[in-house]
């Protein structure tokens, strides 16, 4: 009988040994909805509860988000086990129209890797700004532009721009677009516009559909009805889409690509109508890993690139060719090309082109 006991008070200690944990990291609530927040009320705030249910202190070494518009406040003191700590999580809905859905991501001893929060919700526009000017026409309808430039965005986040309208008109304006590809959406409040009455149009860019990094470019057909009658007209929407490094240690970062042009301005000169004028431009790689150059390229019809590679060596060099067609040239050019690549210090790089005659 002493024996058995013996034996059983020891298996009890090697089992309490056992379940010695650490810190472990824990929160009831994983996710938290805004519901909907309008665009002019400033920063929305939630605070989440995180627990340490190890045996150990629990010490958070850092947060992260998953875009610049969601920042994070936390205690650098340790946790005791049993005990808690808040993590205030704030995000700015200024010119963020739309859904949204914002990754928080917390490093500490309780866990390899990352403990992963979560805030959410949708962003009404802001109230109309009498301010606006229109000096852009399709049939009746002016708008404040036609180019629509997304910030960058990243494959879990969804961006939203405005195009404010007006109906210039004395008869009603129906309003509507055409079939949009499946990463942009778009919204025309109202879609039918009374003479004299203003409106907009709200457009979404969603990452997760659009899903390969990169540049896109798009016209999108703009139906203008009165009267039986329609008009069509177009709006040029660009996004660069980048990779999402929020969740990069210091490690990946210090061994990760590093883009270098040659140069960021190409001017061509005074062009002859003769032939076809061409100027190179260099990319290198100084960091550590391979540089994949998602995409390059020009939204001008009379810039081609040509040449260079879609990955590049550490330490490598390569050469594009810009060319343009001079006879199609009738005044002064200016451009920009877009590159779009895995470099986390600089996904987007710009290089102006200018020419003239």
């Amino acid at each position: 009988m002493k024996r058995l006991l013996l034996l059983c008070s020891f298996i009890l200690m090697v089992l309490t040994a056992s379940a010695q944990t650490g810190a472990v990291i824990h929160s009831e609530e994983l996710t938290y909805n805004f519901g909907t927040i309008a665009e002019e009320a400033g920063l929305a705030s939630h605070v989440f509860i995180v627990q340490n249910t190890g045996d150990k202190p629990l010490v958070i070494n850092r947060v992260t988000a998953s875009c610049g518009c969601t920042r994070p406040e936390w205690s650098k003191e340790p946790v005791s086990p049993g005990k808690t700590t808040e993590v205030k999580v704030s995000y700015d809905p200024a010119g963020r129209p739309g859904p949204f859905t914002k990754i928080i991501s917390i490093y500490s001893n309780g866990k390899k890797g990352s403990f992963n929060l979560a805030v959410k919700g949708t962003v009404t526009p802001r109230p109309f700004r009498p301010d606006f000017s229109y000096p852009y026409s399709i049939g009746e309808l002016k708008l404040h532009t036609k180019n629509v430039l997304f910030s960058s965005v990243i494959p879990t986040a969804t961006s939203g721009e405005r195009v404010m309208i007006l109906n210039s008109g004395k008869e009603e304006l129906s309003v509507q677009t055409d079939k949009l590809p499946s990463y942009l959406m778009a919204e025309i409040n109202p879609s039918v516009l009374k003479p004299g009455e203003t409106g907009e149009i709200t457009l979404l860019f969603d990452g997760h559909a659009a899903k390969k990094p990169g540049r896109y470019t798009d016209n999108i057909t703009l139906n203008i009805s009165k009267g039986g009658k329609k008009v069509k007209g177009k709006l040029q929407v660009s996004a660069n889409l980048v990779d999402d490094f929020s969740r990069l240690s210091a490690t990946a970062k210090a061994n990760a690509p590093q883009i270098q042009l040659s140069s960021t301005l190409i001017d061509f000169g005074v062009l002859s109508d003769k032939g076809k004028a061409s100027q190179k431009f260099k990319v290198t790689n100084n960091g550590k890993s391979p540089l994949v150059i998602h995409s390059i390229s020009c939204e001008n019809e009379l810039v081609t690139i040509q040449g260079g590679k879609k990955e590049i060596k550490p330490g490598a060099t390569c050469t594009f060719t810009v060319q343009l067609r001079p006879k199609e040239i009738k005044t002064k050019l200016e451009a920009l090309i877009n590159i779009v690549c895995n470099d986390p210090n600089g996904p987007v790089r710009l290089i102006k082109i200018s020419a003239s005659k």
